[in-house]
């Protein structure tokens, strides 16, 4: 008998049988009746589990509700039909098209039909946050992987863009609405997954890209302590800069005035643009750039009201074990845009360091990261501008926030993924493993071409589900992960700048501080030129 089997009978739950269309399962929740339905794996016909897709876990954020703090989802009537997938959340997609709905604050409940010699065993719980800029993306990840290990995936739809993150920075907007969103959803989990088979003490985060950034925005913030256990973060960080907004009220009124909002009264703007239809908004939701996450004003519900760096300088951050890590060509994503470089030099300055840009600090700014990495101002070389780009957006935040995990005392698991094949998912410069090139060996993908790419995906779902399940990624040796310990990134460093970690290639191999010249060459450059406060770095 599987763990949820248990549940559902000793909860009196409805299990409807049907030879040919397989299970019918109803699982009693806090808030009421939802039924799933018993799925085949899309990576092996032979595994079957239980779904359940669209469960409701906050109140529709719609008419009054946008823009505003997520509430509980209210208790219903009757059974909620979680068989198919809800609307994503609304955005702004590809094409300029307005997808998706603002009623769009679901969960998807994925449960394995494993047998334990222990039935009264609940499963650990591992929870996703997408990833897509904070302004697009969705849950519909596929499981099929993951599913195999004994574990329940959480899938979480989260609010994105205007909708998520349009900020007054007082009562009539908080702001960051989506990253209460996801703590929401956590709130449900910790309450409901019992009665999936879940234990509400054993929860990991994970998150890729802006689920990245979430992940790390979960762990600082108050608000989210004691809904999990453990976390997971690939390729972001709340330091990144493509992933938080300095000065959201003035975007704000910026974009009121688009819609002929004149008022500078904050009540006025947001009931202004509550009463626009949501696709209108979305269209125009970019035209002065894009609504993300920032820092609240003070209030009992502020998520985060303090800048994400001193918060990690200080150590004022929820303490758990933390597996993270980045792929060795994250820049790849920009290959599109990188020519604005020698279009403009002045926009490889970090927006962290708060520099007037047109100041003889700025010239100077420009000159040392040109001489780095675009020597003799080889601003177009495609190559150059990956690097750039890679260090630049993501490694040099996720390193900051690590160095600070690791001087807490706190477990962490570092990594630097650098696997390739053929066909690259993202097709990094240099034939390195791009942005979100690792997801592929995580959920389902059609992508995995030959047996190499098949031992990937073999290699990288164990040691995930082993930190899921034991906190470690290597608990034991095992052939398949060639038989290594990982260390702790603290393990044996000598100054507080070390750190150790796998780089996940072909061959998995310790080593000790991935891109440590880049990691120092940017510490110095923001000690010796930030002005104020750092929000991003």
């Amino acid at each position: 008998m599987t763990p949820l089997t248990t549940v559902l009978l000793s909860t009196l739950c409805l299990l409807l049988s049907d030879e040919a269309t397989g299970y019918n399962l109803t699982v009693k929740t806090n808030h009421g009746y939802v039924r799933g339905y018993e799925a085949t794996s899309s990576a092996n016909p032979n595994v079957t589990y239980y779904a359940f897709q669209g469960v409701p876990y906050g109140k529709p954020p719609v008419g009054s509700l946008r823009f505003q703090d997520p509430q509980p989802v209210p208790s219903w009537e009757g059974v909620i039909n979680a068989t198919s997938f809800k609307p994503t959340c609304a955005a702004l997609e590809t094409g300029r098209v307005a997808a998706g709905s603002e009623d769009c604050l679901y969960v998807n409940v994925y449960v394995p039909k494993t047998n334990k010699d222990n039935e009264e065993l609940l499963l650990p719980v591992v929870v996703w946050f997408h990833g897509g800029g904070f302004t697009r993306g969705s849950s519909r990840n596929n499981p099929s992987y993951m599913i195999e290990k004994p574990l329940i995936v959480v899938t979480v739809s989260y609010r994105l863009g205007i909708m998520g993150f349009l900020s007054t920075l007082d009562k009539n907007a908080w702001g960051n609405a989506g990253l209460k969103d996801q703590s929401l959803a956590l709130q449900f989990v910790k309450s409901n997954i019992l009665h999936f088979g879940g234990n509400p003490n054993r929860v990991t985060i994970f998150g890729q890209s802006a689920g990245s950034a979430s992940v790390e925005y979960q762990i600082v913030s108050p608000k989210s302590a004691g809904l999990f256990s453990q976390a997971i973060a690939s390729s972001g960080s709340t330091l990144n800069e493509w992933g938080f907004n300095k000065n959201p009220l003035e975007l704000t009124i910026r974009f009121a005035r688009w819609f002929n909002i004149t008022s500078n009264d904050t009540k006025e703007i947001v009931a202004g643009l509550q009463k626009i239809d949501w696709e209108t908004l979305i269209l125009n939701s970019q035209v002065y750039g894009k609504f993300l996450p920032s820092v609240e004003a003070e209030s009992p519900n502020a998520f985060v009201s303090q800048s994400t760096y001193d918060l990690w300088s200080a150590g004022k951050f929820n303490k758990v074990p933390f597996l993270r890590g980045y792929n060795n060509e994250e820049g790849s994503y920009g290959k599109n845009s990188y020519t604005r470089y020698g279009n403009d030099s002045k926009t490889i300055i970090p927006a962290g360091l708060n520099m007037d840009l047109n100041s003889p600090e700025a010239n100077e700014v420009i000159n040392i990261i040109t001489e780095r990495y675009f020597p003799g101002k080889s601003y177009y070389n495609f190559t150059n501008a990956i690097n750039f780009m890679t260090q630049h957006y993501f490694v040099r935040g996720i390193r900051k926030t690590s160095r600070d995990y690791v001087n807490s005392s706190t477990p962490l698991f570092f990594y630097k993924f650098t696997y390739v094949t053929k066909e690259n998912y993202t097709r990094g410069a240099n034939g390195g493993a791009g942005h979100a090139e690792e997801g592929v060996y995580v959920w389902y993908s059609r992508k995995l071409l030959n047996d190499e790419d098949v031992l990937m995906k073999d290699r990288h779902t164990t040691f995930l589900s082993n930190f899921i399940i034991y906190g470690h990624p290597t608990p034991k040796k095992d052939p398949l992960l060639q038989n290594i310990t990982w260390p702790e990134a603290s393990e044996g460093i000598q100054s507080v700048d070390d750190i150790r970690y796998i780089e996940i290639g072909r061959n998995l191999v310790p080593g000790i501080n991935p891109d440590h010249e880049d990691f120092l060459f940017w510490r110095n450059l923001f000690r010796k030129y930030a002005k104020s406060t750092v929000y991003s770095y």
